[in-house]
């Protein structure tokens, strides 16, 4: 089966790879090289492949041309794969991945002992370059395969070794839901916006309610700072966007720290927040009043300042609510002071 994955798609998860943090295993130090050799329409296939494994860059984006034009991808791909194979162990990290990301534009399947070998290698580059494959070109037989090593991890207790963003990739790629459990555990854990997304994918409606403890590891203080370090910013933009679409259940515990990120510092999260608690205005207003009258006074408070700067009809009928939930004395006085 071909995969469906387009050349850019599989260099962009690539570079994932490498935006995540490759661990470094002693194998990045590149060794000076001569100049590249020039790519051209007579090269024989397996220089050409060796020059985009050795060199990469332009060198990797001449040979791509050339494969296209004479229509080689096919032809190319066991030999990539072998090269990966070879060098599991002792090629240069600068090799490894310029090979994982040229076998990922061929259409080839990869063989789930390929990945197996990658994953099961005991480098962590290796480990990762090999989920990544795996998501890249999903099917059933990569589905079972990674069911086999998550399931073999959890008997082992040996999920930190996995517990990978590019793990989170895969997973979702191949439709595993089985691997939902452990996809909220590594959000928990790592907190990379993998794991948000990987749970978004596999239970979209279940996501939202299983993130908001992940949202409630950022405190009132910390969400007033400028930097936060509780919880990773770009997975808590991924889940406000999410649970605009797929707004938790009112009841659900957590719904009220929504208020904490509506008045974040951060202006993107404070005002994704701020959208989210809107869905439940005005069906829920008294309940979300009650939510937000159970915060610090300050909390309330910059909840009201934020409503003064930016007052909308749902915004108005919470703070009226909230004027008859408080039992705090200056928050009543602030609302008093808004004009509707």
């Amino acid at each position: 089966m071909k995969s469906s994955a387009h050349p850019f798609l599989a260099l962009g998860l690539l570079v994932a790879v490498l935006t995540a943090g490759c661990a470094k295993d002693g194998k990045d130090v590149q060794e000076p090289m001569p100049p590249p050799p020039r790519i051209t329409s007579t090269m024989k296939l397996d220089d050409a492949l060796k020059a985009a494994v050795d060199y990469g860059g332009d060198t990797m984006t001449d040979v791509r041309k050339l494969l296209r034009k004479r229509k080689e991808f096919a032809k190319a791909a066991p030999i990539v794969r072998t090269a990966i194979l070879e060098g599991i162990e002792d090629s240069q990290n600068h090799q490894l991945m310029n090979a994982t990301a040229l076998y990922m534009m061929t259409p080839e399947q990869p063989p789930v002992e390929m990945l197996e070998k990658m994953i099961g290698s005991g480098r962590p580059l290796a480990a990762q370059l090999g989920w990544q494959i795996a998501a890249v070109k999903p099917s059933p037989a990569v589905a079972a395969m990674l069911d086999q090593i998550l399931t073999r991890a959890l008997k082992e207790n040996d999920e930190d070794t996995i517990m990978l963003p590019q793990m989170a990739n895969a997973v979702a790629s191949n439709r595993l839901t089985s691997a939902y459990t452990m996809v909220r555990r590594g959000l928990m854990m790592r907190g990379d916006e993998e794991f948000a997304q990987a749970m978004i994918g596999l239970d979209a409606d279940r996501a939202s309610v299983d993130f908001l403890p992940y949202l409630a590891q950022a405190n009132a203080e910390e969400l007033r700072q400028l930097t936060l370090g509780s919880v990773n910013v770009y997975a808590v933009i991924a889940i406000l966007k999410h649970m605009l679409r797929f707004p938790a259940d009112i009841g659900a515990p957590g719904v009220d720290h929504l208020f904490v990120y509506a008045v974040s510092r951060n202006v993107a999260l404070a005002e994704l927040a701020q959208q989210v608690l809107e869905q439940y205005v005005p069906k829920s207003t008294e309940l979300l009043a009650q939510g937000l009258a159970r915060h610090p006074l300050w909390v309330q408070i910059a909840y009201i300042e934020g409503a003064r700067r930016k007052m909308t009809p749902k915004v108005g009928l919470l703070v009226t609510e909230l004027k008859k939930s408080t039992s705090e004395e200056d928050v009543i006085a602030e609302i008093d002071e808004l004009k509707f």
